[in-house]
């Protein structure tokens, strides 16, 4: 049997760290993380009593600081994550005031008499010279500037956030959602929440009930752990009646559901309280239906899509930044058969969406052949969560990402973990909360590029400690270009030629554009590349070549012999270069995507570690 070992290469595109202060780096970072909104590091001071706070705005409670202290200190954010998070709070700069036309007239004029004279090269003093006074004469115009308009325009920085089956979660479950959104505010991630309020066919009744009850459940447990709180708002959604569909069929088509009064999200918003928004919409006719949550997210991501907001009722215009996407849904990420802990840890929409939609469709057959299943179709459920998903990125930056994950995991390291903690001494180590560890870097709760195998175990005495999460991460990514030395599609991936040579030339094939891929590998390890010595050196050895998008990452893989020598049987593959352009390096994900895309289809095995 052919072995297939994944040797890296020479060097990577991020460069090489001293292991014994990334420890004090990381910890350093997320301190300033903290300071930058104003929290302090010394213990928190005691809370006021109950009596003397009647009425008032919930304090922070030390408890809740600390936890909001080590959840940051645990996401691990390097110095490039801290300052791609950081950077979105820079203030945008002021544009410089334009000069009249007059005034520009006599500028240009004065500076035509200064070259005269420089010409006579004779000193006639202030002769000939313009007055100065003159000069700087204001002028008076019947333009009226706009001070608000030149000023800088706050930007809101959002996540759409969208829970399915909030009457099936517990209170301690429920309070670790609300306690996680409520720090998420306060790192400056504004919070609009979809409540999915059941299946189609409930009754607007029945939802009516379901909001009342369950709607004000959350609504007080963000209350105990935020100052602004939370509100429900139901009638910013709009949705065709009846007798505009049947319009539409000859004309225009229109959207399932769409917002017609912005000011009711947007004003939340501004104060940082987080609008709660329930699967009820209203009609042209004024009537009350319940709608589809999915509609209801495609419509609030393209509010939310980076344009000014209406100027509805006088307000000021304020710019969204939609960053994230949270699903919190009890059937978690999307499944994998493939993967030993059942999840995909990272996708790219571009590249894999029709591919897990197939494969999700199967996995919904296998179910429907076993006589033995009880359950629902939790596929389907998968199938739509993902559907929705790529609708809503595909309206958004490539920056942009979505996390599905399920309320247990978004409510870990929260209330239920200081109730555990109740020993002094030597102890597990908690587990990270994904949505402050994807917020502050912008990746997966664990590397997508980790094997299976080289993963902790979830089984034994330790198993609470080590379980591993099922979240999914997925952006919209960008096209590959997958050039093997050999067209011939195997189930095992990239296979050795017979004869222990390939014939794909970087240099001659129509497939590569050499000048960009130079250019790429020069620019992310910062060096010349002497082409002509690498191109002889990799000759007849070339396995494949990994493009991402238009030459922003690259992958080049080889053939090589292990030490002593080997048949060509026995040639193993080796990473050769792999190159990240230096403005995507980060959260973009360029580099997941390539890393991705080596291990599920050029070498399937690595990824199950075999």
């Amino acid at each position: 049997m052919t072995t297939s070992t994944l040797a890296f290469g020479k060097a990577s595109a991020s460069g090489s760290l001293k292991l014994s202060t990334l420890s004090k780096r990381k910890t350093a970072i997320n301190t300033t993380c903290l300071k930058r909104f104003g929290y302090s590091t010394a213990p928190a001071p005691a809370p006021p009593s109950s009596t003397a706070n009647n009425g008032a705005k919930p304090t922070a409670d030390p408890a809740t600081q600390r936890e909001l202290f080590v959840n940051v200190l645990n996401a691990n954010a390097t110095k490039r994550d801290a300052k791609q998070y950081l950077a979105r709070f820079d203030t945008p700069k002021k544009k410089g005031a334009t000069l009249s036309p007059l005034q520009e007239e006599r500028n240009a004029r004065h500076r035509q008499d200064q070259d005269r004279l420089e010409r006579i090269g004779v000193n006639l003093g202030a002769l000939y010279a313009p007055a100065r006074a003159i000069a700087e004469t204001p002028q008076f115009n019947r333009e009226t500037v706009d001070e608000k308009a030149s000023a800088a325009t706050p930007r809101i920085h959002v996540a759409l956030v969208y829970l399915r089956a909030l009457e099936t979660l517990d209170e301690n479950t429920l309070e670790g959602v609300a306690l996680t959104l409520s720090q998420l505010v306060k790192l400056d991630m504004r919070i609009l929440a979809v409540l999915d309020c059941g299946s189609s066919a409930a009754g607007l009744k029945d939802v009516k009930k379901f909001v009342t009850e369950h709607g004000e459940r959350l609504v007080k447990a963000i209350g105990k752990y935020s100052p602004e709180g939370a509100r429900v708002v139901s009638g910013a959604i709009e949705t065709p009646d009846q007798d505009d569909k049947d319009h539409a069929l000859h004309g225009k088509t229109l959207q399932p559901a769409s917002v017609s009064i912005s000011d009711l999200l947007m004003g939340p918003l501004r104060r940082s309280v987080i609008p709660l928004v329930p699967t009820l919409a209203y009609t042209s006719t004024g009537r009350q239906v319940h709608t589809s949550g999915s509609d209801i997210m495609i419509a609030l991501s393209s509010l939310l899509s980076g344009l000014p907001t209406d100027r509805s009722h006088g307000t000021e215009s304020v710019e969204t930044s939609l960053d994230r996407i949270i699903v919190l849904d009890a059937v978690g990420g999307i499944p994998s058969k493939a993967r030993g802990d059942g999840a995909h840890v990272f996708v790219n929409l571009e590249q894999e969406f029709d591919d897990i939609q197939s494969e999700l469709e199967q996995y919904g057959r296998e179910q429907a052949d076993d006589e033995h299943r009880t359950t629902t179709d939790v596929y389907a459920q998968h199938r739509s969560n993902l559907s929705m998903v790529q609708k809503c990125l595909a309206m958004l930056p490539s920056a942009s990402s979505a996390l599905i994950i399920t309320p247990q995991e978004a409510a870990s390291s929260s209330l239920q973990q200081s109730s555990d903690e109740s020993t002094i001494g030597a102890g597990t180590r908690r587990q990270k909360n994904i949505l402050i560890h994807n917020l502050l870097t912008n990746k997966p709760g664990i590397s997508s590029s980790l094997p299976v195998a080289r993963m902790p175990s979830t089984t034994g005495s330790d198993t609470k400690a080590t379980a591993m999460p099922h979240a999914t991460l997925l952006k919209r990514g960008m096209p590959l270009t997958i050039i093997s030395a050999i067209d011939r599609s195997s189930a095992l991936g990239w296979q050795p030629h017979s004869t222990g040579t390939t014939t794909l030339d970087l240099e001659t094939d129509s497939r590569i554009d050499l000048p960009r891929l130079v250019h790429l590998i020069e620019d992310s390890f910062r060096r010349k590349l002497d082409v002509r010595h690498y191109l002889n050196r990799i000759k007849n050895r070339t396995a494949g070549l990994i493009i991402a998008g238009s030459y922003e990452g690259a992958a080049i893989l080889t053939w090589e012999t292990p030490p002593g020598g080997a048949p060509a049987s026995r040639l193993v593959p080796y990473l050769d270069k792999f190159a990240v352009l230096s403005s995507s390096q980060g959260s973009s994900g360029v580099a997941d995507i390539v890393f991705q895309s080596m291990v599920r289809t050029c070498f399937p095995d690595e990824q199950s570690g075999e």
